[in-house]
This record gives structure tokens, sequence and C-alpha cells, in this order.
């Protein structure tokens, strides 16, 4: 068989079994299920890539592609010449990374790519659509991002001249800021780059909280809450076997800190009582358990929620709708 069959990839412990176990016993507990469980398997990337086609305006409105495109090109521009390891971190099919790619080529670097992703299907995937865009190396690391913690000491392997330029496109409103933003860097050298997109509530500079902020995140809410995305954020519930137990998800905009977001919660049906992970489970009727949260920045809330977490916020460009922008990040 040929070698050329085969496509390797890196798995980080958070992958293993019992870790995975962990992560389900904890979603319930808790009653926050754990966003890596939407992105597993074929059949959740399936439903994943079809609500993200289908409602993303990257794919209805060219002016999204536009913005990216343009940010890419701005930051190849500064590393013309030089050795870059692009990083894309929760890449999803990789069409960002791959203009990120193109537009570093065409500027004469030298790279290599490194999509991580906590589905095995979308990192593949992602590597796959990168070499429609470049010949290179590429390596991809499935994992959640607990591995933040592991990847400098996984990345001395290469060159230390390298330039390690950091993707992170339309993942960061996933998590909340005390998660991600101090993992994210922990893996930043000096010398390292930081791209970075988030979504944003479209209002005015001077008038970013309040009513403003909170009838334009109502405005955004059917992008959200439809038929697609319930449905793909149902199929882990019927995967884990619970879905008959709980209610259809259902979407609303919610204060998380002193951010907006879109929640998407399902409630116990009945008491339930069951055996989960080793464990006991038990919920009373009513009960609620979060499936999913995405937040909604502005500019002025994610700038100064960056510095609150030693990052400062660069050049950038944002959509003409206002609800999405792509910035350089940087340390402080």
């Amino acid at each position: 068989m040929s070698e050329s069959k085969f496509l390797p990839a890196w798995v980080h412990p958070s992958m293993r079994a019992e870790e995975q176990g962990r992560k389900r016993s904890v979603s319930l507990q808790r009653g926050e299920m754990d966003h890596i469980f939407h992105y597993q398997g074929l059949k959740q990337a399936e439903l994943w890539l079809a609500v993200h086609r289908r409602h993303s305006p990257l794919y209805s409105d060219p002016s999204y592609a536009e913005i990216y495109r343009s940010a890419c090109a701005q930051t190849a521009q500064t590393l013309a010449g030089r050795s870059v390891h692009v990083i894309g971190l929760g890449p999803g099919g990789g069409l960002k990374e791959g203009w990120l790619l193109e537009a570093l080529q065409v500027c004469g670097c030298k790279l290599r790519y490194t999509p991580v992703d906590a589905s095995l299907e979308l990192a593949w995937m992602s590597a796959e659509l990168a070499e429609t865009y470049v010949k290179t190396e590429i390596l991809p690391v499935v994992g959640d991002f607990s591995l933040l913690a592991d990847l400098p000491a996984w990345l001395e392997r290469f060159p230390a001249d390298e330039i390690r330029l950091f993707s992170f496109f339309g993942t960061a409103q996933n998590f909340l800021p005390g998660h991600i933003f101090p993992r994210l860097r922990a893996v930043l050298r000096e010398q390292d780059k930081l791209l970075m997109s988030v979504t944003l509530a479209p209002v005015s500079a001077d008038d970013d909280s309040g009513p403003a902020y909170r009838a334009a995140c109502d405005e955004i809410l059917p992008q959200y809450n439809n038929p697609q995305t319930r449905q793909w954020l149902r199929q882990v519930l019927i995967d884990w076997g619970i879905a008959e137990d709980l209610s259809l998800p259902a979407f609303q905009v919610q204060s998380l800190g002193n951010l907006l977001g879109f929640v998407a919660a399902s409630h116990w049906l009945s008491d339930v009582d069951f055996p989960w992970e080793g464990q006991a489970f038990r919920a009373s009727r009513g009960e609620g358990l979060r499936l999913f949260f995405s937040l909604r920045y502005t500019p002025k809330k994610l700038a100064e929620t960056l510095q609150a977490h030693g990052l400062i916020l660069g050049s950038g460009n944002i959509a003409p709708s206002g609800q999405e922008g792509v910035w350089q990040v940087g340390r402080i």
C-alpha cells in the first residue's frame, strides 16, 4: 500500500477514553455540556458543517471573506520571506487557514502547518483543504484546548527560528474569557503572532452597553435559533441515549459575566436517576442542561477583556455589518 494513502495525526492525552468519560460525567453533573462533544464523530462534524455553511455570513456576504483575506495578506506582508509555522486552533473546515497559508506563500514564506482540533474528522479536513492551497509539511493534532499547556513543549521539535503564527478564527466566543485567554497568552513567545477573529454585536463605539447591546444581540438571535442548529446540538443527546429525557434545545440571549451571549439549553422532562460514567446521576424535572453558548463582544469589550488577561488588540478589520472582526493580537 502506498505511503501517500496514510494521513498521520498526533493525538493528545485529552482524547483518551478515561478523560473523555470524565468530561461526559462533569457535563451532566454541572449541567453544562462541554462544547467538545458537539464536534466529535462524523455525524457531529457533518451537522456542524451544514449549520456553518447555511447560517454563517461568511457564505452569504462577500465582505466577510474580504476582511479575512485582507487580514491574512497584512499579516503575511509582515513575515515576508520568513520561516513560518501556522498553527490553526480549532480550524473547523480550514477555509480561513487556507487563505492564510496562501497569503504567506505569496509573500515567499517557508511554511509548516499544524491544524489543532478536538474533532479528528475536522483536523483531517483542514489538513486536506490546506493541501489544495500549499505544498508543505502538514501535521494534524487532535485534542481539546487543555493541550495548550503541553503545546509549547511539543513545538520544541521544530526549528527555534520559525515564527509561530497561531490562528484562532471564530472560536474564542465559545469559551469564557478567563478560561481561554490566559492559555493563549501562555503559548505565545515574544516573536510569535496570533491572528484572531470573534463575532460582534453591531453597536456604535460609544453605545456598547445597556439596551443597545441587548437589542443588537436580539436581532442576531435567529442565526442560532433555527432548526438546523438545534438538530446539531441535540445530536450529542441522541448519541448519549438521553435525548428522550430532555426537552428540545431552546435559545435565548443571556448574560455571561459582563458579556451577552446566545445560550442553548434543554430541560429534564421528569425526575431521572441512572448510572453515568460509573457514578449515580440524578436530576429533577425542570432542571436545565446548558448545551452551548456563543458570546458577542464589541471591539471595546474585546480590547478590555484581552488587556485584563495580558493581551493587546492590534490592527484589524471589521465586516461592514459590524458582526465580525479579525485582529492581530499580541502579548502585553
